[in-house]
């Protein structure tokens, strides 16, 4: 029986499968097997074409008329050769964690961001090579995270989500507690009218199609298009911590609930400001019951290590990393740590080799400082993918 080639797979086929990518990383590593997929695959298009600027949010006195609107990628990358070494000896292969975000309006330029919060990585480490090729790498998008600037680049202390509804694409922000919406293409922002948890809210994410925030207490809702909002969970029973993250893992929605110690103060830099913070105590994991509208507590992520970010959280399996375990939570605080969910304990992650490489070569940030931590000048050193 003759061995049939990749080029010879039917038109109608390959349009099946063009259908089912949806990144743009995707569509590279489809157009490079060869030149009849090539020709089959259109150039890449965002589902949703971003504004680079939207209205701005707040008193209409100052002088702020707008916000530039930014979109991160978190990619999980793995050399092949890497790969190939670990199909064959049974180890984990060596990959690393990246965020990227494309500046549309300086002819795609492409920046390094901190893959735990929006600020960018400025100048690049040395250790950074100036050219990644896609085609050298398994290229895995975990995530995409939003931001909003003001017009001097620090960030707005707000959460970000993006619907990428085609019908009805639009974004919703936690401000201040509260949940402010806006259509792409308009100029209002519309605050969301919810009596019970208004001032209260700390996270919003898509969630089958819709926005999804959490209050201070646990609560989780439910918005649709109309501005509708419909109580998917109620408060957390026995108490809650005192910050909520949400994710969504597998198709499940999960709630990331943080205690905090008021003992431990001190001030950081964080996100264009400076912050006063308090050490972490521990971490509670909840999973959404939809039938009974409650969280439910997970004890344990397996091998799957959660990612804490300040404008994005996401999941990946320590198998991805030579040497790392799974079951635990990497968040900044302001330096990375890790924390055990078996033994409820915490490590910087400079102090855990094998932690530290899931970052390489991107370096885990210096010690906070008090100065802006972005810049508009040259590195002399570009990154290009």
């Amino acid at each position: 029986m003759s061995i049939s080639q990749w080029s010879d797979l039917p038109n109608e086929l390959l349009e099946i499968i063009i259908d089912h990518l949806h990144t743009k990383i995707d569509l590279t590593r489809f157009s490079s097997v060869c030149e009849s997929w090539r020709s089959s695959a259109l150039p890449y298009r965002n589902r949703v074409v971003l504004p680079a600027k939207v209205s701005y949010l707040g008193p209409s006195h100052l002088q702020e008329s707008s916000l530039l609107l930014t979109e991160s990628t978190v990619y999980h990358l793995s050399p092949l050769e890497s790969c190939a070494m670990a199909s064959t000896s049974n180890s984990s292969p060596s990959g690393w964690i990246v965020k990227i975000k494309e500046n549309q309006e300086l002819g795609q330029q492409l920046h390094l961001i901190n893959p735990l919060s929006p600020l960018r990585v400025h100048p690049l480490p040395d250790s950074f090579p100036k050219v990644l090729n896609s085609l050298q790498f398994r290229v895995f998008e975990l995530t995409k995270s939003y931001t909003l600037q003001y017009s001097n680049l620090n960030h707005c202390n707000y959460k970000v989500a993006l619907n990428p509804n085609q019908d009805c694409p639009s974004l919703m922000v936690v401000a201040a507690g509260v949940l402010w919406h806006l259509k792409l293409g308009q100029d209002r922002w519309t605050a969301i009218d919810d009596m019970e948890s208004q001032l209260s809210y700390e996270d919003v994410i898509v969630y089958r199609g819709k926005f999804c925030a959490v209050d201070e207490f646990g609560r989780a809702v439910v918005v649709d298009s109309d501005l509708k909002i419909t109580e998917i969970a109620s408060v957390i029973s026995g108490g809650a911590g005192d910050k909520k993250n949400l994710l969504v893992f597998n198709g499940e929605l999960l709630l990331v609930d943080r205690y905090l110690s008021k003992k431990h103060n001190y001030m950081y830099y964080n996100i264009g400001r400076r912050t006063s913070s308090v050490k972490v105590e521990k971490f509670r994991l909840y999973k959404l019951n939809l039938d009974q509208e409650r969280w439910v507590e997970i004890e344990s992520l397996g091998d799957q290590i959660l990612f804490l970010g300040e404008d994005c959280s996401y999941i990946t399996s320590a198998k991805n990393f030579s040497g790392c375990r799974g079951n635990c939570i990497i968040y900044c605080d302001p330096e990375f740590k890790v924390y055990n969910l078996d033994y409820r304990s915490f490590a910087p992650v400079n102090q855990r080799p094998e932690y530290i490489n899931i970052f390489n070569p991107f370096t885990p940030p210096p010690p906070p400082h008090y100065g802006p931590r972005h810049s508009n000048g040259s590195s002399g050193k570009r990154l290009c993918i």
